[in-house]
């Protein structure tokens, strides 16, 4: 059988980060959100304020910046140059610098490599947007998550608390369909699923249902033992 390495794609607003996180407990597996890691990248270039249309100056700053990380209770801990930035870098404003930012070639290699040194070990959960197709192309099993973009801002309204607000859904669901566009776009590791992966479509199904997918399908590749059948607190 396969190592259990586990790559999951997907568009902005898909529900990666939560479900990936929760395979992973289920299946007893370490757990990476890689977009943690450019939004670290993001926050340093606008730390010193980089012009984002800069690239060769975004791309200074980033390999200059110190980016570590570890796995915690929910998600991952990120710190740059020392600094714990883990609530950071979930601030609108790194939302709007993440595409500029990952854009920048020589901020990917240095973001990619990282992943691959990460999933060196041969076993865990990875989740981002190319991790099936270029980080990890040999991974066992290689999910691409999907849903209707009305889901996916309506679900990242819910997540900031702006669910409510019929303007703030309007913006934020723009910001979504721009990041969609730059990211499927973009020259360098386009997000697309993975010749291999299965396509999974979230728009109409639970949560736990959607977490049962893979992992049932998981359990059966790689014959590992399942935790518990119910969602971690």
């Amino acid at each position: 059988m396969p190592q259990p390495l586990i790559a999951i794609d997907g568009p902005a607003g898909a529900g990666k980060s939560s479900t990936a996180r929760q395979v992973a407990w289920r299946l007893g597996l370490p757990y990476l959100d890689t977009g943690a890691l450019y939004r670290a990248a993001a926050y340093a270039a606008l730390k010193q304020r980089v012009d984002l249309k800069d690239s060769a100056a975004i791309a200074k700053v980033v390999d200059k910046a110190v980016i570590t990380f570890a796995q915690a209770e929910r998600g991952v801990k990120v710190w740059v140059d020392g600094i714990d930035v883990t609530s950071d870098i979930r601030q609108p404003d790194v939302n709007l610098a993440v595409s500029p930012v990952c854009e920048v070639s020589e901020v990917r290699r240095k973001m990619v490599a990282m992943q691959r040194n990460w999933a060196a070990r041969g076993f865990g959960v990875i989740e981002g947007r190319d991790i099936g197709t270029t980080v990890c192309p040999n991974a066992g099993l290689k999910v691409f998550m999907t849903a209707r973009p009305e889901i996916r801002a309506l679900r990242r309204g819910k997540e900031l608390g702006i669910d409510q607000s019929p303007e703030s859904l309007a913006k934020l669901t723009a910001e979504i369909a721009e990041r969609d566009r730059r990211d499927t776009e973009r020259d360098d590791s386009p997000l697309k699923p993975a010749a291999e992966a299965i396509i999974l479509d979230t728009s109409d199904m639970l949560f736990a249902d959607q977490v049962n997918n893979i992992v049932r399908v998981a359990s059966e590749r790689f014959g590992t033992r399942l935790y518990s059948g119910s969602t971690r607190p």
